[in-house]
């Protein structure tokens, strides 16, 4: 069972990693960001998380924040770009 929750906490990590990098394009990080919160509150070990746990938690909460923000911005951005007017 320890194994178990190890792996799911090393999971979460690497997705938490990833939703910050996708969470440039668009809204794609949002995924990653979701199932690395997830699986670690699913690999806690008698109400403690292990360190790659708390790390999973913390960058997939972080790319659940900054992927819609990034996905706004680009919205905005192309937004302010279709305009004729020349500065």
């Amino acid at each position: 069972m320890e194994q178990q929750n190890n792996t799911m906490a090393l999971v979460s990590m690497v997705l938490g990693i990833a939703s910050i990098v996708l969470s440039c394009c668009c809204c794609i990080g949002v995924v990653p960001a979701g199932l690395a919160v997830i699986f670690a509150c699913l690999s806690r070990v008698e109400e403690h998380f292990t360190s790659q746990a708390k790390t999973g938690l913390i960058t997939g909460m972080i790319g659940l924040v900054m992927a819609p923000v990034m996905g706004l911005i680009l919205i905005v951005m192309l937004g302010l770009g279709s305009g004729n007017a020349w500065y």
